[in-house]
């Protein structure tokens, strides 16, 4: 069975909310979910939430791209978050002893409003603004 990997975006104020559904492993949705949040630093976005709940299946690479991109993020000053987190990607993130690394919220809204006034207003992003 191969992976696949669906990613939607949406911005409130300054902060990016990208969904993702699938599998996060090492393949080329991972690449994809890479030079997404790689283009939003380009943009000057740097806040970003990254919504596990419907993730099926993380793995050890899939944690080693988080890490990463929390790691570009923080250099931006910016951050990374995680929100709706599954028992299994839960558990996995104990199991590498990162729950501690990363901020974690119970819910995407909660998430949003821990990086303060600028993220209040909703905005859908056009995947065009993302592919230049």
């Amino acid at each position: 069975m191969a992976s696949h990997l669906e990613m939607t975006d949406q911005l409130y104020g300054d902060v990016v909310v990208i969904a993702l559904t699938g599998w996060l492993v090492p393949d080329e949705q991972d690449a994809l979910f890479t030079k997404r949040i790689d283009a939003f630093v380009g943009q000057g976005l740097t806040k970003v939430v990254v919504d596990l709940h419907d993730v099926a299946l993380l793995d050890s690479g899939g944690v080693g791209v988080l890490v990463a991109k929390l790691l570009t993020l923080r250099r931006r000053g910016g951050d990374l978050r995680l929100a709706r987190l599954t028992a299994r990607t839960e558990r996995v993130l104990s199991l590498t002893r990162l729950l501690t690394v990363f901020a974690i919220f119970d819910t995407v809204e909660d998430a949003v409003r821990s990086f303060g006034a600028a993220a209040r207003l909703p905005t859908l992003l056009q995947a065009a603004d993302l592919r230049h």
